[in-house]
């Protein structure tokens, strides 16, 4: 072979590439930065209207972040920002690590002077809205910080959808693929372009908290704190400006308010698109939601039967506190106003439950997700039915489509995997010390991003200020992993994807 075929061989020949190009995930999450610092200006304002100092190191922080994350962004600018999908892979779980360091900033230089551990878990806690807390007297803590606490929600719900409306579908992350949308006209799905999903989805995010904030404002709050539950109930983050919740205002209309928006915020909300286009008889028909909300009005029942039984509340109070309950805790929540632990170990078990469940794919709640628990019972039944009828043929389907068999397969791997990772943690937690109900509580609140755990010390109406230092970071992986899907945090652990 002559030296020119030679050459023109290895020419053909596809090259292969090597490693992990840092540029775009470095730019990105210099973006990202520049943006939270851009944020942090907020809470500025309202401390200078305030005219408390704490606005100087909030201005710190936000200078500093903004500089910094600009510089980057500048350096790594053009440098072939084509990402594959390895490198997205990458960039999500250290954007949401870095974005939680940077949060982490007014906390530890604020007036509370939180310590780095404490910082990291209300910053993690904030961005994939947990809600669970080491903050107390929050009553008379500068508003500037509240505003704060009440933006990571907000940002990290939206982020929260964006994920998982954008990036997990097409990383066929937990069976998640089915939710590659589609806009056509027989269709629930959509797919037009990226720029314009996130752009939908932020208006309705946007006009939503609107909405939520004006009702909480005529139902008796102030204009502040109108605004800030309105930020964390459609977040579904349940950060307040008071130590006793929602409980603060003692308002059953604030409460039924809060209902009504946490829901809404755990609903999918690529349906709420298709809804804009003609179409809003999709969000009602749709099984994950029906399934949603079967499961609220079943879990509502329960709670205010044993109200009635046990406590003798009258019968619409009893519905009431059953609603709030069962909402704010199946929509990973976390907002307080009746503290369940008090009322008996069946309660706390069904808490639990809801806890794990978690609200629909595709909005801002933690959990294993509806949509997952609706597949495996339709893959137990057609179980039982292959069983009864071994030569039979069952068809697994989602709104009247089949679901193929991957993503049965990401499903049945996830739900798994979630389990495992809720037993590890809560096997982890209680090795710092805390009981078995505590270790159960705070790996299932942390891992499904809820917000409350369980017991008299760490219960719906406690913060985990108290807690080991260790446990507090095992609570924030947990967080984390959770609001990550878990396998988003752990493919970049293997060998595998760093050969791949």
């Amino acid at each position: 072979m002559s030296s020119n075929a030679q050459s023109t061989g290895r020419q053909d020949r596809p090259s292969k590439e090597t490693g992990i190009n840092p540029a775009p995930i470095l730019y990105f999450v210099s973006v990202v930065s520049c943006v939270l610092g851009g944020f942090m200006l907020l809470p500025v304002l309202v401390d200078l209207v305030d005219r408390h100092d704490d606005y100087l190191p909030l201005l710190v922080c936000a200078a500093g972040t903004i500089f910094v994350g600009s510089g980057v962004a500048i350096a790594t600018h053009g440098r072939h920002l084509r990402i594959s999908q390895n490198e997205t892979l990458l960039l999500l779980p250290i954007t949401w690590m870095v974005a939680s360091l940077v949060c982490a900033l007014p906390f530890m230089l604020a007036e509370t002077k939180l310590s780095l551990t404490d910082a990291v878990f209300e910053s993690v806690s904030g961005l994939t809205t947990t809600g669970s807390t080491v903050m107390s007297g929050l009553d008379n803590a500068p508003r500037g910080l509240l505003m704060w606490r009440f933006l990571t929600q907000w940002i990290g719900g939206f982020g929260v959808v964006t994920i998982a409306v954008l990036a997990l579908p097409f990383l066929r992350i937990g069976g998640l693929q089915l939710f590659s949308l589609d806009l056509s006209p027989n269709s629930t799905k959509f797919v037009p372009r990226m720029t314009e999903v996130v752009g939908q989805i932020g208006m309705i995010y946007i006009l939503l908290t609107i909405l939520c904030a004006v009702c909480f404002w005529i139902a008796g709050m102030n204009a502040f704190d109108a605004i800030g539950h309105a930020m964390t109930a459609l977040a579904t983050g349940g950060y307040s400006s008071h130590d006793a919740s929602l409980g603060f205002f003692d308002s059953a209309a604030i409460e039924w308010i809060s209902v009504v928006f946490m829901a809404l915020g755990a609903m999918p909300f690529g349906l709420y698109i298709v809804a804009l286009y003609g179409r809003p008889d999709v969000l009602f028909r749709d099984q994950q939601v029906r399934l949603f909300l079967l499961i609220i009005l079943m879990a509502t029942l329960m709670f205010a039967a044993w109200r009635i039984a046990k406590a003798d509340e009258h019968w619409l109070d009893a519905l009431r506190q059953g609603a709030f309950v069962t909402v704010s805790t199946i929509t990973t929540t976390g907002f307080t106003s009746h503290d369940f632990s008090f009322w008996g170990s069946f309660p706390e078990m069904l808490a639990l439950l809801l806890m794990l469940v978690g609200g629909c794919t595709g909005s801002t709640v933690g959990g294993i997700k509806v949509f997952r628990l609706h597949t495996m019972m339709q893959l137990l039944r057609a179980q039982i039915h292959r069983q009864i009828y071994p030569h039979g043929t069952f068809r697994i389907t989602f709104n009247g489509e089949s679901i193929p068999d991957a993503v049965r397969a990401g499903v049945a791997t996830y739900i798994f995997i979630y389990l495992i990772m809720l037993a590890a943690l809560a096997l982890a937690i209680a090795a710092t010390g805390l009981s078995f109900t505590e270790s159960l509580g705070a790996a299932a609140t942390a891992l499904g991003n809820n917000g409350p755990g369980l017991g008299s010390i760490y219960g719906p109406c406690c913060t985990f200020r108290e807690a080991p230092d260790i446990t507090k970071w095992l609570m924030s992986f947990g967080m984390l992993a959770g609001r990550l899907e878990i396998l988003m945090l752990i493919i970049p652990l293997s060998r595998a994807f760093w050969r791949a």
